[in-house]
């Protein structure tokens, strides 16, 4: 019997105190991608209430409150990750207010933000597809009607990992795949900080799960073709694709 990724392990992973360092390293030395400022000022008015979902230590969130963003809370699964990004707020006198949250069991109102966004890849990193799918409507749930969302995704199509991914159908195929990966685009990347989970979609899967959770797509366009980022962005992150979709009435 397979061995499933668990919360749990995930969770675990983001609460390792060299992990949470990181990710403060980050917050502080990086701030916002240029193609994550490109994108938000496109989407997002100055005034929106926003939510930034699985902030980690709040690198998103202190960054859009640099471009001129008033109204932002964020949440993230991991309680060192919010204590860092609280501690980094209350340092700064930011005025943004952290809370632990699980993204499949949101502890907001209906109808409470303007518009939310998941970035870092972070909604992939929530093992089995029944469980992004609760994120997918939580969030919708939690977003005023015609609401705009924008997360990231790895692209299991990109043309660097073609090879990547015609040996891993191999593999699935034969049956020969990890024994704890359960469904196909599940892996396990390995990083400086450890081995992490991350579920590569394809966009077809992508758009389906919009559809099944009440999501308009209007627009998903790779990070390198919104703007070139810095060598430190690059190294910090690879290439992914931006989701923009809007809350359907």
């Amino acid at each position: 019997m397979k061995k499933k990724v668990s919360k749990e392990e995930v969770k675990a992973y983001f609460g390792a105190s060299v992990v949470v360092d990181h990710y403060v390293e980050a917050t502080i030395r990086l701030g916002l991608w240029a193609s994550e400022a490109k994108i938000f000022e496109s989407v997002f008015s100055k005034d929106a209430h926003l939510l930034d979902l699985g902030c980690g230590a709040g690198r998103i969130s202190f960054g859009l409150k640099q471009l001129g963003y008033q109204s932002l809370e964020g949440s993230d699964l991991s309680t060192g990750m919010i204590a860092a990004a609280q501690a980094l707020s209350e340092a700064t006198e930011s005025g943004i207010v952290f809370q632990v949250a699980d993204a499949t069991r949101l502890p907001y109102g209906n109808d409470s933000f303007d518009g939310i966004i998941f970035g870092f890849n972070g909604l992939m990193q929530i093992p089995g597809i029944e469980n992004r799918l609760k994120a997918f409507k939580e969030i919708r749930r939690i977003i005023k009607p015609g609401g705009k969302f924008v997360f990231t995704t790895h692209d299991r199509e990109h043309y660097q990992f073609g090879d990547f991914w015609a040996e891993e159908a191999k593999r699935w195929n034969g049956g020969k795949q990890g024994e704890d990966l359960v469904e196909f685009g599940d892996r396990y990347e390995p990083t400086a900080l450890g081995d992490l989970f991350m579920h590569v979609p394809s966009r077809e899967e992508i758009k389906t799960v919009l559809q099944d959770s009440g999501w308009t797509l209007l627009r998903v366009v790779e990070r390198s073709a919104l703007a070139i980022e810095s060598e430190q962005v690059r190294a910090f992150s690879d290439d992914c694709l931006f989701w923009v979709v809007e809350s359907t009435p």
